[in-house]
Formats: C-alpha cells, sequence, structure tokens
C-alpha cells in the first residue's frame, strides 16, 4: 500500500468534509420548501439534477428567457418518469408518485404533455428563495475553492 503526500491526505480530507457539508447544508435549505419531507427533496434533487444536464446547451444562449424556456420544456431529454425517479432515490413508486404529486401543486415540478416526464420548469428555478439556496451553495463551493487553492499553492 503507498503512502499519500501530506497534502493529498489533507485534500481528501477537506473534499470528504467540504462534500458532507455542501450535502447537509443543501438539503436543510431545500427541505424548508417541502416541509423538512427528506424523500421528497431526493425526489426533487433527483429531477433537478436530470434537469440541469438539459440546461447546459443553454449556458451561452441569448435568447430571451421565453425562448429558452419553450426550448427547455421541448427538450427530448427533459425530465424524467416516475419510475426512472424511484429507481433513482429507492423510493417506491407509489410514494414518488405521491410526492410528486404534491412537488407538481407547489410549482416545484411540472409534467411534460408530450413525454409525461417529471421536470423542474425554469421559473421555479428563478424564484428568490430558490435563487438564495443557490447562491448560499455557490459561497460554500467557492469557499471549498480557496481552500484546495490555499493547499495546493507551491510554496513561495
Amino acid at each position: 500500500m503507498s503512502e499519500q503526500t501530506p497534502g493529498l491526505a489533507v485534500l481528501t480530507r477537506l473534499e470528504l468534509y467540504f462534500s458532507l457539508r455542501l450535502i447537509t447544508r443543501t438539503l436543510r435549505r431545500f427541505a424548508d420548501l417541502v416541509d423538512y419531507d427528506y424523500d421528497t427533496v431526493m425526489i426533487f434533487f433527483v429531477v433537478l439534477e436530470s434537469c440541469f444536464q438539459s440546461i447546459i446547451p443553454f449556458g451561452g444562449a441569448e435568447a430571451d428567457l421565453e425562448t429558452i424556456e419553450r426550448a427547455y420544456r421541448e427538450s427530448v431529454s427533459l425530465g424524467l418518469s416516475l419510475l426512472t425517479i424511484g429507481e433513482a432515490c429507492g423510493i417506491p413508486r407509489e410514494t414518488v408518485r405521491r410526492k410528486v404529486k404534491m412537488l407538481t401543486e407547489r410549482g416545484l415540478l411540472a409534467s411534460s404533455e408530450r413525454s409525461r416526464n417529471i421536470y423542474v420548469p425554469i421559473t421555479m428555478l428563478l424564484r428568490p428563495d430558490v435563487i438564495e439556496v443557490f447562491r448560499i451553495y455557490a459561497v460554500d463551493a467557492d469557499q471549498f475553492a480557496r481552500t484546495v487553492r490555499f493547499y495546493t499553492a507551491p510554496e513561495r
């Protein structure tokens, strides 16, 4: 078994610490949107991750929000089926169906008319409370990046 260099061991511990910190803080912040039902938070995150994959191509788009949202909704790869959500979360399909219904009623999720897949509407991502959660997440991630730079900076 090879020994790690001290810097790598520190980075590994820091990465684990910051990963856990980001997960727990983000779970708590989003849990506030769904009455602290962590199964519902997990379902939301699984759908959100899928939707972020669909948003990536629009990163440099200069179209207006309405055009981007229409293209996003019409994306072939947008959203997930109830079965896929359940498999990704390890939550029974009937529970997923009930919780997705609640999330849809709150406007946090929507169902595609064409594919019946569940997705996160762009308008939800623009809500001030959701933007604030992402802003705080970015601050936490930035703190991790600064810490890594500190520990990996060449000695002067």
